[in-house]
């Protein structure tokens, strides 16, 4: 048995090399992070992140394979067709990130090396400075069954967080960065700050007091980046004393209750209306994943706009004649990358930025 899983070991270090991801090269950003004014792209001033809706995509890197079969264009493509959230899962080697989904059974990536897959949004971005932020979700696969290495080795650590933080910087300056501490302000916890935004707006106060979700305004050419932490709750032992996962990553999960709660997870919105409601009453963000495919998944779209989820995630950007295709359409017309929550938006939300 020992034998079998050293060989093992040593077959996914020969499969999985990070050669190439090492001599990657970082050029300089000649991109210049900057605060656009509202006035000069119609933007009301007092518009949040949380008054919007956008698309995203589920395996943002993902190619066609026999078990699998969907497949997403490159990510400055998806970027120019109006996506505004990429998810991307990693895998720990050595010192860098690969990015695929499952060892063996479905590699097929379109961006190999996390360092390329950043870099290829930050030149979208380089030629794009004014767009409505981008949501850039993580995924680190350690289970058995996702990462075999990574899971035999003791799972993720602290230390990996301060990495791929480390990683990420070479690539964006943290001016470009929506951070934790932004949303958090002078309160205790994120949740305690989306909460007290959230009573303020319905007590008819829209006005920005430099806590909870910033206005539009205040981020365009930006990016917020999420850990996924839905499933298994991996991190919730290291989230304490582990600073990356407290003032440079968002985590998003599932538990409202938490005092880092601020991206809610909706695994499936079709049954989990009161938990929709309730993330919205805390005055977090709400995202999920509508499916493959069928009856089914366009279901779980109109009820996701009727319920007014911020982010759906989505495989259909390159869309046929089926019938979520023509309402993901007819919602977004003309790669429009924004649109007004159906749910949150105030009565004065008249977005047009199909610019962005």
């Amino acid at each position: 048995m020992i034998v079998l899983v050293f060989l093992w070991i040593l077959l996914l270090k020969i499969v999985y090399q990070d050669d190439e991801c090492a001599s990657i090269v970082h050029p300089k950003s000649s991109h210049t992070y900057q605060i656009f004014p509202s006035e000069n792209h119609r933007i009301d001033s007092r518009l949040k992140l949380h008054h919007i809706t956008i698309l995203g995509t589920h395996n943002s890197y993902h190619k066609s394979n026999r078990f699998y079969r969907y497949e997403h264009s490159d990510l400055d493509a998806q970027l120019m067709s109006g996506i505004r959230q990429i998810e991307l899962d990693i895998h720990v080697i050595h010192k860098n990130y690969l990015v695929y989904h499952l060892q063996i059974i479905d590699d097929r990536t379109n961006c190999y090396c996390f360092n390329d897959c950043l870099l290829k949004i930050r030149r979208w971005i380089e030629r794009n400075p004014s767009h409505y932020p981008i949501f850039l979700f993580i995924e680190i696969k350690q289970r058995f069954y996702e990462d075999f290495l990574t899971a035999f080795t003791g799972g993720i650590q602290c230390e990996h967080f301060y990495s791929l933080k480390q990683q990420i910087l070479q690539v964006f300056s943290s001016d470009s960065l929506i951070l934790p501490d932004f949303i958090r302000g002078h309160h205790r916890s994120i949740r305690t700050a989306l909460k007290n935004q959230r009573n303020d707006e319905l007590s008819g106060n829209y006005e920005y007091r430099n806590y909870g979700w910033p206005p539009i305004s205040l981020s365009l050419g930006k990016i917020l980046i999420s850990i996924v932490d839905d499933r298994f709750n991996l991190f919730i032992n290291l989230i304490p004393t582990c600073k990356p996962l407290t003032n440079f990553f968002f985590i998003s999960q599932s538990n409202l209750n938490v005092s880092y709660a601020s991206i809610i997870n909706i695994g499936n919105p079709l049954g989990q209306e009161q938990i929709i409601m309730s993330s919205q009453i805390n005055g977090q963000l709400t995202r999920t994943l509508i499916g493959y495919g069928g009856e089914q998944s366009f279901r779980r779209y109109i009820q996701a706009r009727r319920y007014g989820i911020h982010i759906i995630s989505t495989d259909f950007v390159q869309c046929n004649h089926s019938e979520i295709c023509q309402s993901i359409t007819s919602d977004f017309p003309g790669s429009t990358p924004a649109i007004c929550n159906h749910v949150l938006a105030p009565s004065f939300c008249n977005l047009s930025i199909d610019y962005l």
